[in-house]
């Protein structure tokens, strides 16, 4: 059964709601595990004639299986003046956390979530938290974008995730000075993304995430799997089969990669080495960041490392 827990609700609206969207999530729980021999990394290299920028898809929370990374990884971050991440989410508390979903995720008073749902999906919600023995009112003042990540989150929690283990929480971790950290977005503006969805985007992203987190446990083997599959193809098609609006999805990733890829190239016309951390979706496919730079004539050398 899930304990519901508001401090680490919060912490994790947070952290995911940092994730953009189909995204991977310690307790004593058994967990599915991938094949060691299985587990290949991708990390890109990206080159001007100043400076080396390599570029890390992470997933946002992990378990330990992940661990340790390849050496190449550790190398190049550890040789790297700058860690650069979507967002610095060890420096997010939770008052100030609270505050943003407060005022992007919940209904003002009087109003509720049963009050916006059709009575097909209220009905699916309420055989999930019964299911789950989440308490249904507990969710009443969320939107349905934050219920789906609450629900997402909690349900990956049983599965053995934890935001702490995340790739970018690693080397959030292993960063010491004179090694700097910078951020390519703001919580605020990555809040403002996720509650952008129409009403019936959200919804429809409520609905996938009831199905997907039915089986969490299967699920979660499917997202370690396409990510430490070291192909490129295996994630798009991962993501391709997700079922997320396709309004929302161009708003959480495609509509970011481009701001995402300019910054980086700001990176690739300085002189400091960066080891740069962002979602795993951000970097594939042909609206992916990788692409992005190619089209600006970057030479981007894939990189491909195996877990020993």
């Amino acid at each position: 059964m899930l304990k519901f827990k508001r401090k680490y609700t919060v912490v994790w609206i947070a952290l995911l709601a940092l994730l953009a969207t189909c995204q991977g999530q310690t307790q004593a729980t058994s967990q599915p595990q991938v094949n060691a021999k299985a587990r290949r990394w991708l990390m890109w290299k990206a080159s001007s004639p100043t400076t080396t920028v390599y570029m890390l898809g992470s997933i946002h929370l992990g378990d330990k299986e992940l661990y340790p990374l390849p050496d190449a990884l550790e190398s190049a971050f550890n040789a790297s003046k700058v860690l650069v991440v979507e967002v610095n989410i060890k420096k997010i508390d939770q008052a100030g956390a609270m505050k943003l979903v407060q005022q992007y995720g919940f209904y003002p008073e009087g109003d509720s979530l049963s009050k916006h749902l059709p009575r097909n999906l209220s009905d699916s919600l309420d055989d999930f938290c019964s299911k789950h023995g989440l308490p249904r009112a507990l969710l009443d003042k969320f939107k349905p974008w934050v219920a789906a990540i609450t629900i997402e989150a909690l349900t990956l929690q049983q599965a053995g995730e934890d935001p702490n283990l995340g790739v970018d929480v690693h080397f959030l971790d292993e960063s010491k000075q004179p090694q700097r950290i910078e951020e390519l977005e703001t919580a605020d503006f990555q809040m403002t993304v996720l509650s952008s969805g129409t009403e019936a985007e959200q919804q429809e992203l409520l609905a996938e995430t009831l199905k997907e987190m039915d089986k969490p446990k299967e699920h979660l083997l499917e997202i370690q799997s396409a990510f430490l599959s070291g192909d490129q193809d295996v994630m798009v098609k991962f993501l391709q089969a997700h079922n997320t609006p396709k309004a929302l999805y161009k708003k959480l990733l495609d509509d970011r990669n481009g701001p995402m890829a300019e910054r980086i190239d700001g990176y690739l016309k300085g002189k400091e080495q960066c080891f740069v951390v962002v979602g795993a979706a951000h970097l594939v496919g042909d609206k992916g960041i990788v692409k992005l730079l190619q089209q600006k004539n970057y030479k981007v050398e894939l990189i491909t490392a195996e877990a020993k």
